[in-house]
């Protein structure tokens, strides 16, 4: 439908009468619909001529346009009703022969302007519709089986085309004679060449980003800081310098079992490690180490960056985990009782001068364990979870001076600190501050020291039975802010990353 005309065709379409889309959005599209029109959307300005609707114009019993070049501008209803017989009737006249050829007179039509006739080609040529507005007659020759009637097409819509011809394709098949010889050839050459591609791959330098974000993490004290956790480059270099002086040779850790012994190439410099060299140096290692404890990087990640597999480098971290546990644990020293006394805070000189450490026991969730003995040895009645336990000692200015192993979550706080090692640190005089839990008054008086700890409720007639007497309920709140800093130390040594 065209949206502006010109002097030209203004008496064409004189003739013609433009209806509105309609405003109802659903009427709008079954208008849109009926039209056949790629990406068309109408506009404001949109019309319609009379062309397409059956009484010139929308009614009440024809509404909609019906009337178009894909339908042969016939209706509907009437193409439901007839038959193909009827059609083929309507469409083609048969006529008398002559003796050299046979001629064919175009069908009566009424209104040639306002339809479109069928047009039939030769051979496979797809049968199409078009509008029509001059008749033209053909003449054939008796041998052929029919005559056709062919129309001129006039293009009065802007949004009718012709429609190309599509041809027809066939598809044909080819039988290829092989041999054995020439399948056991062509298997040969496939195994060859899929070698070759292996080797190439292998051959090719494959990108690492390992020297580069190296540089990356190591050119700056920030950058050592938020990806190492480690103060500054110096600070970096230094602890790695101690840990390399620690132990030239490392060997990888393959559990209790497989490293309590020294490796041959271990004990004597003159010996080579047996198996293939390491691709990552020493310092790298290190670095894999720190990157993953500061930022809890998967192992893939870390074994894309660093060109190695993912169990290289849990191998690599619990490696070094253990050698750097080794080479530091020394460095926790139990202060001595005249350097603690002489910094203590001004809380504990007030209170309770002679503190020398506070203790107390934290527990870390786990798995479910998957053997019932392990389900009960870790199974803790207190977190109500399986969990592993272990013992805290701080100074009173609020410094670790003791961390234990692991132990199973149902092991009670007095096994543990007569068992971790905690009471050998014990000398004649101190004074060690813990929960009501810890009933270890004994085992100190056994190293003549005291311990401090909230009283107990006493008998009494009120109440329940039991109670504190008020110069308790004094101590206890005293003993309470003091412990304070032991679960403090415990939180941050929870929460707080490298």
């Amino acid at each position: 439908m065209p949206t502006k005309g010109n002097e030209e065709d203004t008496d064409l379409w004189q003739a013609y009468v433009f209806s509105r889309f309609p405003y109802l959005h659903i009427k709008k599209k079954r208008w849109t619909d009926l039209i056949r029109r790629d990406n068309f959307v109408p506009g404001k300005f949109s019309r319609l001529c009379s062309r397409h609707f059956v009484d010139g114009e929308p009614s009440v019993l024809h509404p909609y346009p019906e009337l178009f070049a894909y339908n042969n501008y016939k209706e509907v209803d009437d193409q439901r009703g007839k038959s193909s017989i009827l059609k083929r009737e309507t469409t083609v006249t048969p006529h008398s022969h002559t003796n050299d050829t046979d001629v064919r007179e175009a069908p009566n039509i009424k209104q040639t302007t306002s339809r479109s006739y069928l047009v039939d080609g030769e051979g496979n040529c797809h049968t199409i519709f078009l509008p029509v507005s001059n008749e033209v007659t053909v003449e054939t020759t008796k041998n052929q089986t029919s005559s056709e009637t062919m129309f001129q097409m006039p293009l009065h819509h802007e949004y009718i085309n012709p429609i190309p011809y599509r041809p027809t394709f066939c598809d044909s098949e080819t039988q290829t004679d092989l041999s054995m010889n020439d399948i056991f050839e062509l298997e040969a050459n496939i195994k060859q060449m899929k070698f070759d591609q292996e080797n190439l791959v292998k051959t090719e330098e494959k990108p690492c980003l390992t020297a580069e974000f190296v540089d990356k993490i190591t050119s700056t004290d920030k950058n050592v800081s938020s990806y190492l956790g480690i103060p500054s480059v110096m600070a970096l270099l230094g602890i790695f310098a101690i840990l390399d002086k620690a132990s030239p040779s490392l060997k990888y850790w393959r559990g209790h079992e497989g490293t309590h012994h020294d490796a041959k190439y271990q004990l004597e410099s003159s010996t080579k490690k047996p198996g293939p060299s390491r691709k990552l140096s020493r310092y790298n290692e290190f670095l894999i180490t720190l990157l993953k404890i500061r930022l809890a990087l998967p192992s893939f990640l870390l074994g894309d960056i660093f060109g190695i597999s993912e169990s290289r480098v849990s191998q690599i971290f619990s490696t070094w985990i253990n050698f750097m546990n080794t080479v530091f644990t020394p460095l926790l020293k139990w202060p001595n009782s005249k350097k603690v006394r002489k910094h203590l805070p001004k809380s504990f000189r007030t209170t309770f001068p002679k503190t020398t450490c506070i203790i107390d026991c934290t527990e870390i969730f786990i798995q479910k364990p998957t053997t019932p003995s392990a389900q009960a040895r870790t199974y803790s009645t207190y977190k109500q979870h399986n969990t592993y336990k272990m013992l805290v000692s701080i100074t009173p200015t609020g410094a670790f001076n003791f961390v234990s192993n692991l132990w199973c979550g149902n092991v009670s706080d007095r096994y543990i600190t007569e068992h971790s090692g905690f009471l050998d640190n014990i000398k004649a005089g101190d004074e060690v501050m813990a929960d009501r839990g810890f009933l270890i008054r004994d085992l100190l008086l056994e190293r003549k020291a005291t311990l401090n700890i909230p009283p107990f409720t006493k008998k009494c007639a009120q109440g329940k039975g039991r109670c504190l007497l008020s110069r308790d309920i004094t101590k206890t709140k005293k003993i309470a802010k003091q412990r304070i800093h032991v679960e403090r130390a415990i939180g941050r040594l929870k929460n707080f990353k490298i």
